[in-house]
């Protein structure tokens, strides 16, 4: 029982591991499609192994497009103590109550 417990232990540090190369490659990228790239791969990394994204992280890339959202392709307006954020690219609103 230990033993396989203790082995989803290491895979789970593993995939934190990943995903916070994988959120630095994306916040310190120059190019769109190298930025694109590392946000579908740490969402599928934090898919796959139940690992959670920081709120920050999460707040920043389309779920629609993965692409990071800046203020060149987004929108960002507070309505009613909800922070509405429109993608420019995809079209797609994310609204997260209660701020930041």
């Amino acid at each position: 029982m230990g033993r396989g417990h203790s082995r989803n232990n290491i895979r789970r540090r593993h995939a934190k591991a990943g995903v916070e190369t994988m959120s630095r490659l994306w916040s310190n990228s120059e190019s769109d499609e190298i930025s694109q790239n590392a946000g579908t791969t740490l969402i599928a990394i934090a898919k796959r192994n139940r690992v959670r994204i920081s709120r920050r992280m999460r707040m920043r890339i389309c779920r629609t497009c993965k692409k990071t959202l800046n203020s060149k392709n987004s929108k960002t307006r507070i309505k009613m103590k909800t922070i509405v954020v429109s993608c420019l690219d995809c079209g797609r609103v994310h609204k997260y109550r209660g701020g930041a």
